[in-house]
């Protein structure tokens, strides 16, 4: 067992979205998916495995996971958005915290001790154990815009 910091994210309200702007979806996908990736790269994270448009990120410290999330949402607000995703509802609007225009992006952040286990085939490491579970769960808990984190990564 090793102890790692676990992230998930998630676009809240991807279906919707796919359903009523697929091209402005697909470009947005793009957007998104580059951002996470170049967050990952810019806060020693490893990218575990996507899942439709979530990803899981593995990090040695719970401080480049928070680090991961908080620059993910600021890469996200200043993103070039296509005009067919932010004509939708729910993609470009003020409200009570501001301005937000594209993609919302659920983060959660847990750290603690995993299981390492090879994929023989795509010759990866994936993770399991608790720490994925509680991980997964602060994701799901919050809004788009927002990083969750448990008591355990603010010690």
């Amino acid at each position: 067992s090793e102890r790692a910091a676990l992230v998930f994210t998630d676009i809240q309200g991807s279906t919707a979205t796919w359903e009523a702007c697929p091209e402005g979806m697909k470009e947005g996908l793009q957007v998104h998916n580059q951002a996470i990736r170049d967050c990952i790269a810019g806060h020693n994270g490893h990218e575990v495995k996507t899942i439709g448009d979530s990803f899981m990120v593995a990090f040695e410290s719970a401080s480049d996971a928070v680090w991961f999330g908080l620059s993910v949402q600021e890469r996200l607000v200043k993103s070039v958005w296509p005009e067919e995703l932010l004509d939708t509802v729910d993609h470009c609007s003020w409200d009570a915290e501001g301005p937000w225009c594209g993609l919302r992006v659920r983060v959660g952040v847990h750290c603690g001790d995993v299981s390492l286990q090879l994929n023989n085939l795509t010759g990866r490491y994936d993770y399991f154990g608790n720490t994925v579970n509680k991980a997964a769960r602060m994701e799901g808990a919050c809004v788009g815009g927002a990083v969750a984190v448990t008591p355990e990564v603010m010690e």
